[in-house]
């Protein structure tokens, strides 16, 4: 198998013309199999593979017409044995790529001349975007939107390759884990390819020292109409540790290898057979199950892994990059996704909007413990069908699936994002389309995708839940013939949930869902990332007029500065006069909503009520005012460095009651423990003052708490005041100790920030402390630490790498847009970079306290 990197960038806004990819990428190209220097006879077949076109295409070999695409999530494959010429030099490959934008727009005019609509015709974004995304199978977001940028890129965007073979090659394997009393089992589906016309005889080898004491063989004689082989194998019990999502268990993969032989009959020898095709997959060892059981509002929906219910935290996961061939790059995900991890996460939503993701992305997704929920690339439009297009999505459905299914991180496979929700909200504007669209959604969902989905199920057990439907819904079991009345019921399935005209740091304002796929709050970049967007044009009207022509929000700066207002003291009626500002305080409101709204999620997860949530989103495509966690350049927002806390296996959780004037303590603990224990803890609640270095008051709570449980204590606030003091003047600081050991920590407010009373200068210093570059040889590692010392309490404080040369470089902070209640506090900034030693003073390092705002 011989791989050919061809990868050509066009972007094509308004490009009617025929565009035309003439190159001899065949150059080079070997016709060679285990070292013969002329094997191609005329028994020999050749696949010429396309793994990604993006996105309408015609293509040629020798003049030769292969086919035309229009589907960049399929992979097209042709049969090109009897057109290849022996020369390299004589090969010549035409592919011809047509303007997505112009078929679009022709294919939007072609329904209209029908009288038939497919609505929305273009994304809701206050910047520029591009009409009738849902007239092509291609990246969705490509088009543009609220978030993102339109940039309609079309050419090779997944490696081609040119397959030799004799018979038949090994395409994908699906493996799915189950279990009885004695042994884990590996179902097994080998899927191959040939273009041959006659039934053939196949051998499959399955190797694996850590699983088997010797191989397990496979032969079988195969119908070349539906080549693939079916088989089971059996693994004891005590061989196999199980797979575990993060913070439950270790993330155990086995290295299995799938090795194919294809011969013309059964009679045939080994060596007649000269094409030796494999598939090497890391196996993970878990069973995962979808519960929705009926109780007292609804049903439940929950995810079970290994028998155990889990609460699943984590994000929504967009591409890496608006081209779509950049959104593979290793460095890049494994950035993303480490990221995840460490911020305790342990599921991961891919957006219906975006990809299928790259094979890098799922392995590091099964080496991380981060379950993947994968939408497929349907997002909140309706599609218009014909039998062609049907048979396009069908496939796309099938190949996605075979190649995804063996992950063990794979957890759920839903159809569409938001079509449901889309076409019930919308009945009314729809008139005389609405049924005709409905009709046409479930005969695309329901009747084409969720049946061709079965390609991954099994007939006696369920290996992996769905699919199902849409997203949000009411679930899998709910779903019937008609559309849900309300695919929002907080009773069932999941919900989508976004409110910016209100506090989003209370808890009345969010549904009590049984899983919460998508909710968030936006915010901006850190300074030196902007700047880098504008290299030297760095002015702050240049500054100004980049961050307002990057908001595509349809509301725009509105729900940030809403939302800051309800909390901070910051003036909304003149952000652009200062930027920092905007900055820092949409980050910490970014971060202060995003941490009460996973609190209480996690706090209801009590009897199954809520069993999950899931932020949007992740990470970014470019430098905007968007609601992602890190930002185009893998930099972590405040919301990041807090999601390490809240979202901590074992954590305490503090809300005020109003209407009983008290405190509702939650301690909630996340893991598993194969031997049930009870686990004491004692709880402190440290009162302070504003002006005031030191704690005036203790109050102290023992609790005991099971692995995978919760408990709740009610505190009343008087308790926790300080003799005369208001609520205005003191804060809390909530410890969870194990003797003297901290397991968890929190704060708490008791009125909006901007209410604060008695606030000081913290009169904050910063020493940094690094290596001596002297004294040391590469590779350097370039960590600092940051020595900082206060008088007073210090609210949020801020800090970012501000040094003209090594702001743009990888780094991380150890905490951020923290609370400083001790004299001393150490900070750790470490760099990704060792090739270079790094020398740091403190002005390199911009500090930003909440505390010089409320003076």
């Amino acid at each position: 198998m011989i791989y050919l990197f061809g990868i050509l960038l066009l972007l094509l806004p308004q490009l009617n013309a025929k565009n035309v990819l003439v190159e001899e990428l065949t150059k080079g190209w070997s016709l060679r199999e285990s070292g013969s220097t002329d094997e191609l006879g005329h028994e020999s077949k050749v696949n010429l593979t396309f793994h990604g076109i993006d996105t309408v295409a015609k293509i040629w070999l020798n003049g030769e017409f292969l086919g035309e695409t229009n589907n960049m999530f399929v992979r097209y494959s042709y049969a090109v044995g009897n057109i290849l010429r022996r020369s390299p030099d004589l090969n010549q490959l035409e592919i011809e790529l047509l303007s997505p934008l112009a078929v679009a727009n022709a294919r939007a005019k072609e329904l209209e001349d029908k009288g038939i609509s497919a609505p929305p015709s273009c994304p809701q974004s206050q910047g520029d975007v591009e009409c009738h995304r849902n007239m092509l199978r291609k990246m969705q977001m490509s088009f543009g939107g609220e978030w993102n940028p339109a940039a309609l890129s079309s050419g090779i965007w997944k490696p081609v390759t040119l397959e030799y073979y004799t018979v038949a090659i090994l395409r994908d394997v699906d493996v799915a884990i189950n279990r009885n009393s004695t042994h884990w089992i590996m179902d097994c589906r080998a899927v191959l390819s040939t273009a041959d016309s006659e039934y053939f005889h196949a051998q499959l080898v399955v190797y694996s020292s850590e699983l088997l004491d010797e191989p397990f063989v496979v032969e079988k004689s195969l119908n070349y109409a539906s080549p693939h082989l079916e088989f089971q194998v059996d693994i004891p019990k005590e061989r196999v540790k199980l797979w575990w999502p993060n913070g439950y268990g270790s993330q155990q993969l086995y290295p299995v290898l799938f090795r194919l032989k294809t011969y013309r009959n059964k009679d045939e020898p080994s060596l007649s057979s000269r094409t030796d095709s494999q598939k090497l997959l890391r196996i993970g060892f878990r069973t995962i199950k979808l519960v929705e059981d009926k109780d007292d509002r609804g049903r439940t929906f929950y995810f079970r892994v290994n028998d155990h219910p889990i609460f699943m935290k984590g994000a929504n996961y967009v591409p890496a990059q608006t081209l779509p061939e950049l959104s593979a790059e290793t460095e890049t995900v494994q950035h993303l996704l480490k990221s995840a991890q460490l911020a305790n996460m342990n599921m991961i939503r891919v957006w219906g909007g975006g990809l299928y993701e790259s094979d890098t992305f799922y392995s590091l997704a099964d080496s991380y413990g981060l379950l993947v929920w994968q939408d497929m690339t349907f997002a909140r439009a309706t599609y218009p069908i014909d039998d062609e297009l049907m048979a396009s999505m069908g496939l796309e459905a099938v190949q996605n699936a075979q190649r995804l299914a063996y992950h063990a991180s794979l957890a759920l496979i839903v159809t569409n994002n938001e079509i449901e929700l889309y076409l019930v909200k919308n009945r009314t504007d729809f008139g005389e389309d609405a049924m005709r669209l409905e009709n046409e959604y479930k005969l695309l969902f329901v009747g084409n995708l969720c049946a061709e989905l079965n390609i991954i199920s099994r007939n006696d057990f369920n290996p992996r839940p769905g699919p199902m439907i849409s997203t949000p819904s009411l679930g899998i079991l709910e779903s019937g013939k008609e559309l849900a009345k309300d695919p929002q019921s907080p009773d069932y399935g999941d919900v989508h949930f976004y409110e910016d005209e209100q506090d989003s740091t209370s808890q009345v304002i969010y549904p009590p869902a049984r899983f919460i796929s998508e909710f968030g709050y936006a915010s901006l970049p850190m300074r030196s990332s902007w700047q880098r967007v504008l290299g030297e044009n760095q002015t702050e009207e240049n500054l100004a007029a980049l961050i307002r022509q990057r908001q595509h929000n349809s509301r725009g700066f509105i729900p940030i500065l809403m939302e800051i207002a309800y909390q901070l003291p910051f003036k909304i009626h003149a952000w652009d006069d200062n930027i920092d500002e905007f900055i820092y305080f949409s980050q910490v409101v970014q971060a202060m909503n995003t941490k009460a709204a996973f609190e209480l999620f996690r706090s209801r997860r009590g009897d199954y009520q809520t069993m999950g949530a899931l932020v949007w989103q992740l990470n970014d495509v470019w430098i905007a005012p968007t609601w992602s966690f890190i930002d185009f350049y893998g930099n972590y927002k405040l919301a990041f460095y807090w999601a390490k806390e809240f979202l901590a296996p074992t954590s305490i959780i503090t809300f005020y009651n109003e209407s009983g004037d008290h405190l509702k303590i939650t301690v909630t603990r996340e893991n598993y423990i194969e031997t049930p224990d009870v686990q004491l803890y004692n709880i402190h609640i440290n009162t302070y003052l504003w002006n005031d270095i030191f704690s005036k008051k203790v109050i102290a709570r023992a609790i005991g708490l099971r692995s995978s449980s919760l408990d709740e204590l009610t505190i009343p606030l008087e308790s926790v005041l300080y003799e005369d003091h208001t609520k205005e003047e003191i804060f809390l600081e909530i410890l969870l100790k194990d003797n003297d050991e901290i397991v968890a920590q929190n704060y708490f407010y008791p009125v909006p920030i901007k209410h604060i009373v008695g606030i000081k200068d913290p009169e904050l210093r910063l020493e940094v402390v690094g290596i001596d570059c002297n004294s040391v040889k590469t590779p350097y590692s370039n960590s600092f630490s940051l020595r900082i010392t206060v008088k007073y309490p210090a609210l949020f404080v801020y800090l970012e790498l501000i040094h003209p040369e090594y702001a743009s470089l990888r780094h991380t902070f150890s905490m951020n847009g923290f609370i400083q209640t001790v004299p001393r506090q150490n900070i750790y900034l470490d760099f990704e970079i060792n090739s270079k030693c790094l020398t740091l003073k403190s002005s390199d390092i911009a500090v930003k306290t909440m505390n010089q705002y409320l003076q």
